[in-house]
């Protein structure tokens, strides 16, 4: 059985003075994602991600670093690959030019010859990961794609309608029993770390819109389950959309500073866009937040179907991790569309499951989603635009996926 696609989070300070140098490095890249400077005789430093045959999504991004300082920063490197990390790592040394003018910006990095070590010590592990297909590589999507595409232009040139050969991954409740079976171990793990009431709370939270699905409605209904009443019929969103972002409530952060010639947030180049959220968790609420990631954790890999997540279907990866001895949530997401529809279908499909992801949060709307533009308000300023973002098949979206491997 296909070993389900990796997720590396890299969190690193950055050396004083060097974050300017380091993302002027990083947009450069960025800007250059397929190569094509390089191959004009351009030398400069540079990753050759379309050299890749194992990396699905990659980005940086550089963040604040406020526990270290007010003009601290640190860098954040996100991948999905194939594979064991050994391998991606040895990867990723062999298709960058020049580590150094990255990695080199960041304390506790002594070279190439030590970069598992120094990722090792840097590396931060997801609180929820969601894979749309847990069976696919990079290999076998990009393969249908061709093979699909041989087909259409046999099509096109009158040739005989071509079947793509089924890859036999169709996705069924058989085929999900195995990896259904320990929930049941997840949730008295969950339990006995986060405590009954929390877990409880949290998973109630989440389904309180998700009536949808008959076990749900029925457990809504057994225990007066719910969607809170509105605390107000207006939205709580200050209309000038001109102004910079700040802290929306005490204990609030912005999670990274503006930075001259931005390139802002790097969205709708391709089919697929990225999205990266920093928020300040409620110290008073770390256990709940806790034992709603272990939530949707456990659900996401043991019950979640292929291509999608309660119902949505835009969603390559999503992972959130619960970053500085657990002072922070961080949101990383791969996924199809505008942004706009992507929050859009989010609160149309899991309204009540955003509230209990990020109502522990500061600076959420009193009314949480339900208040959609000042939700969409909050989610904007805690956003990191990242300086690179690589796609291995930019312009392959999940349900492109999931018809290929029906054929």
């Amino acid at each position: 059985m296909t070993r389900a696609p990796q997720c590396l989070t890299v969190l690193a300070p950055i050396r004083p003075d060097k974050e300017s140098g380091l993302r002027g490095v990083l947009r450069a890249i960025g800007d250059d994602i397929k190569g094509k400077d390089l191959a004009a005789g351009r030398t400069r430093p540079h990753i050759a991600f379309v050299r890749s045959r194992h990396i699905h999504f990659a980005r940086f991004a550089i963040l604040n670093d406020p526990d270290r300082g007010s003009n601290r920063s640190r860098l954040l490197f996100t991948s999905i690959y194939d594979g064991s990390l050994d391998a991606h790592l040895d990867e990723l040394t062999s298709i960058t030019s020049d580590m150094n003018a990255i990695w080199g910006a960041c304390e506790g990095y002594t070279g190439a010859n030590d970069f598992p070590s120094f990722v090792s010590a840097c590396a931060q592990e997801p609180a929820a990961y969601y894979i749309a297909f847990r069976d696919e590589t990079v290999e076998s999507i990009t393969r249908a794609i061709d093979a699909r595409r041989r087909g259409q232009s046999l099509q096109d040139n009158g040739g005989p309608r071509v079947r793509i050969a089924s890859n036999g991954r169709r996705d069924s409740w058989l085929r999900r029993a195995p990896r259904a079976a320990p929930i049941v171990v997840d949730l008295v793990r969950t339990v006995v770390r986060s405590g009954f009431g929390h877990v409880f709370h949290g998973t109630s939270q989440i389904l309180a819109s998700l009536d949808r699905y008959p076990l749900f409605r029925v457990f809504n209904w057994i225990t007066r389950n719910q969607i809170p009443p509105l605390k107000s019929h207006y939205s709580s969103l200050v209309l000038d959309q001109r102004a910079p972002f700040e802290s929306l409530a005490p204990g609030d952060e912005i999670p990274t500073r503006p930075a001259a010639g931005s390139p802002a947030l790097r969205e709708d180049a391709v089919a697929q866009n990225q999205l990266t959220v920093v928020t300040v968790i409620d110290p008073a609420h770390l256990d709940r937040v806790r034992a709603v990631m272990a939530a949707i954790d456990s659900y996401a890999r043991r019950l979640a179907p292929s291509g999608s997540l309660i119902g949505i279907s835009t969603i390559h990866f999503a992972r959130w991790l619960v970053i500085d001895h657990g002072r922070r949530l961080l949101f990383v997401s791969d996924y199809d569309g505008s942004w706009e529809s992507y929050i859009d279908e989010f609160a149309e499909m899991i309204l009540t499951g955003l509230d209990a992801i990020w109502d522990t949060s500061f600076g959420m709307p009193p009314d949480g989603a339900r208040d959609l533009p000042a939700f969409k308000r909050f989610l904007r300023s805690h956003q990191v635009p990242s300086d690179l973002f690589f796609a291995a098949y930019p312009e392959e979206t999940v349900l492109n996926v999931a018809t290929d491997r029906a054929q």
